[in-house]
């Protein structure tokens, strides 16, 4: 049986829950909603057994809570995520557990923030740049069809079988194709009125069975038996690649318009830029808490920079020189990580004592939920 937030909540396993997202980050507007993230210990039961969850989330994902071996082995990886809840300011706090003071700063930051904070940034411009393109490229109309992507060699030339076929008064339904050998999806065209015999020996160029479904058309043509000493009509060349590259963009572009956010989108066209403002706005974040990172040995989760970044996020700006931006500023977190006296990899095994003795004395009942805990 899963666990739920409110499991969590009535056996009172959560170590640690705090504010994420804009409300923690000094970015909140009146319409943001109120996101969290926490940590929670699992019961020893589960822990030691076949039913271990490293994580419980919300059906929206806005309240996130890791258990605490995948928080720890997360801050390991130097991720974004469970560095800004090790560095949540007081004022998002909700609740913290003595024993998570024994988790310090000094032995989970590291340089592996460069790929983490200022990666995982580039990774929004790509998603930037794959709303743009999009919105500017929208795949309309109805699903592809194989024939679209047929073309019959004449001389020189290839002309689309669908305009050929037109041009000569054939259909498709009464084709027959044989495959060519050594040419790689193409095929000699037959038809059917060149046949003395049954007019109804040939297939047809795509498959028409029952149990084809309209919705998922065929990736291949349909071979026919083809009588001896008949003579080809034509030479047809099939783009198999480039139907199924146009059928999977159909699908993707489908289910992005089922799946989107529809308050994102109509905001990306209000703005006009054409680009997914927010994950600008984020890129820009990562990148400054990664600069932070390299100069402090800490980020500023509250950010003080709240007007710039709430300008991007409004669009204020051309995609462009946003992208020239944040190359600029990726030059700079070089600079200052070449400099930087940062280890270059978390302490992994003061990370994993920690788990060991937070663990060890949760379970044993030594602290209670009120108690205080010495440092180490």
């Amino acid at each position: 049986m899963s666990l739920s937030i409110a499991d969590l909540k009535r056996q009172n396993l959560i170590l640690l829950e705090a504010l994420s997202g804009s409300r923690a980050y000094n970015l909140a507007t009146p319409q943001s909603d109120t996101d969290l993230r926490g940590v929670f210990i699992l019961p020893p039961e589960r822990y030691f057994g076949f039913t271990y969850t490293e994580q419980v989330c919300s059906e929206r994902n806005d309240h996130v809570y890791y258990e605490l071996g995948k928080y720890l082995k997360l801050l390991a990886k130097n991720n974004p995520s469970s560095i800004e809840l090790l560095f949540a300011p007081k004022a998002t706090l909700l609740y913290q557990h003595p024993l998570l003071a024994r988790i310090r700063p000094e032995p989970v930051v590291s340089r592996l923030c460069r790929d983490s904070f200022a990666g995982y940034a580039l990774s929004q411009v790509n998603r930037a740049k794959g709303l743009n393109k999009k919105i500017f490229n929208p795949v309309t109309g109805t699903i592809p069809r194989p024939i679209e992507c047929c073309h019959i060699i004449e001389g020189d030339q290839s002309i689309a079988a669908e305009s050929w076929l037109n041009a000569h008064n054939m259909q498709a339904g009464r084709c027959g194709l044989s495959a060519l050998a050594h040419v790689r999806d193409g095929y000699a065209l037959f038809y059917a009125d060149d046949y003395e015999g049954d007019d109804r020996c040939f297939n047809g160029l795509f498959r028409t069975d029952a149990q084809q479904a309209p919705a998922a058309p065929s990736q291949d043509l349909c071979l026919s038996s083809i009588p001896k000493g008949m003579k080809p009509r034509a030479w047809l060349v099939f783009n198999k690649d480039g139907f199924a590259r146009r059928l999977r963009d159909y699908h993707d572009y489908r289910l992005w318009e089922q799946e989107r956010n529809q308050d994102r989108y109509q905001g990306t066209l209000a703005h006009g830029g054409g680009y997914d403002a927010k994950n600008m706005m984020h890129t820009f974040r990562l990148l400054r808490m990664a600069k932070e990172i390299a100069s402090t040995g800490q980020p500023l989760v509250h950010r003080p920079d709240r007007d710039e970044l709430l300008a991007i996020k409004s669009g204020q700006f051309a995609y462009e020189d946003l992208l020239a931006q944040a190359a600029q500023e990726l030059l700079e977190i070089d600079q200052h990580f070449a400099t930087s006296t940062l280890p270059d990899a978390p302490d992994t095994q003061q990370i994993e004592r920690w788990a060991v003795e937070i663990r060890t004395a949760w379970y044993r009942g030594a602290y209670g939920a009120d108690s205080s805990l010495p440092l180490s």
